[in-house]
């Protein structure tokens, strides 16, 4: 039994060093307080969360509430440490992000002419484009409002002309929205940092774009938005 005590104490402590880095090694280690932030931020933890409070009682009685060296007031039972590992195993070795994106990412160019754009959108249902110079430069991310707002700018008499314009002349002034980048190497942990960290500060986050190290300018491999974020939900209750 000391065994299977031992087993639990070791993965359980495994698991509280796992929420402190992912809170950043706060003052307040609370191993209950650091669960509840986690939650709000990460997948794994939101599934997780009610058992890993249960065993947090489970592990207080054990360290607190010995009767002597040898007899323990609770003991946890088999099942509940091979539990405990799968949990910590899940941590240490976080699915990718690329696991979640949407790939192959269809991107354009400068001076790809927005009919082209408008097609692209209507044939594969997709709601965001990046933009790239000729040199693979990043310039922005075009969606579908960008484009709707930019038609009723330009309606004139219920028509409007296309001729002649392009992905770059829809990126208007504010041409890098907010899109942040992500290594191809990123854990599903990093990827959510992204968003939570833009929703603190209340700023939208439309996308992370992932490449192989993460460099903006480089040709994208997936592309993240928060819808993307519900399969990483979905996939971490199934498994």
């Amino acid at each position: 039994m000391d065994e299977i005590v031992e087993r639990f104490e070791i993965t359980f402590n495994q698991i509280h060093q796992h929420l402190k880095e992912l809170n950043g090694y706060p003052k307040n280690d609370n191993f209950v307080e650091l669960l509840q932030r986690s939650k709000l931020k990460h997948s794994v933890i939101r599934v997780h969360f009610d058992q890993l409070k249960q065993y947090a009682k489970l592990r207080n009685a054990i360290v607190h509430e010995r009767i002597r060296g040898d007899y323990y007031v609770a003991t946890p039972h088999l099942e509940v440490v091979e539990d405990l590992e799968r949990i910590k195993q899940t941590l240490d070795q976080p699915p990718q992000a690329l696991e979640f994106a949407t790939r192959p990412v269809l991107f354009f160019k400068e001076d790809t002419p927005l009919t082209h754009v408008v097609e692209a959108f209507r044939k594969h249902e997709i709601s965001q484009f990046p933009i790239y110079t000729s040199n693979h430069e990043f310039l922005g991310l075009l969606t579908n409002d960008g484009i709707v707002r930019w038609i009723a700018g330009a309606l004139a008499d219920g028509h409007v002309n296309m001729d002649g314009i392009t992905t770059k002349d829809l990126l208007g002034e504010d041409n890098k929205p907010n899109v942040e980048f992500l290594s191809s190497s990123g854990s599903v942990f990093e990827l959510e940092e992204h968003f939570e960290t833009s929703l603190e500060a209340e700023r939208k986050l439309k996308a992370v774009i992932i490449t192989e190290d993460g460099d903006p300018d480089l040709l994208p491999m997936g592309i993240v938005t928060t819808w993307d974020l519900i399969k990483v939900d979905r996939r971490t209750r199934d498994d």
